[in-house]
């Protein structure tokens, strides 16, 4: 994962995560996992008073970082933060983790890809 994200910072990209969890349980997390260093902000669902896929969630991040919704992208490996993002015009790519796929009936992601190294290719090709 520290790899694909390294790749996508290199792109230029500005790296942000939006957890459902509180801060102090998100900012464990990726501390844990060696990844906090990796992003510029890290967001908590708690900020904006409501749980993801909820639109306040994913506008509260866009609002902060000043981003259009079209100039943003959500990548996630749960369909419903891809449902989320896609309900306020974000543009989303689905990590299909363990073979998962996206859900039938749910709006298709604009890219699916392994992991979050493929991701960054996805991304480089989309710039």
């Amino acid at each position: 994962m520290a790899g694909g994200l390294s790749a996508l910072r290199a792109q230029g990209h500005r790296l942000v995560a939006l957890a459902n969890s509180p801060h102090p349980v998100v900012d464990a997390q990726l501390d844990h996992a060696g990844l906090a260093d990796r992003f510029d902000r890290i967001y908590s669902v708690e900020d904006a008073a409501a749980l993801k896929p909820a639109p306040a969630s994913y506008h509260h991040v866009l609002d902060a970082e000043r981003t259009p919704a079209r100039d943003a992208v959500m990548v996630a490996a749960h369909d419903w933060d891809i449902a989320g993002a896609q309900a306020v015009g974000m543009r989303t790519v689905f990590i299909a983790r363990g073979n998962r796929t996206p859900l039938p009936g749910w709006p298709a992601p604009d890219a699916v890809v392994p992991d979050l190294t493929a991701a960054a290719r996805v991304a480089l090709a989309q710039q």
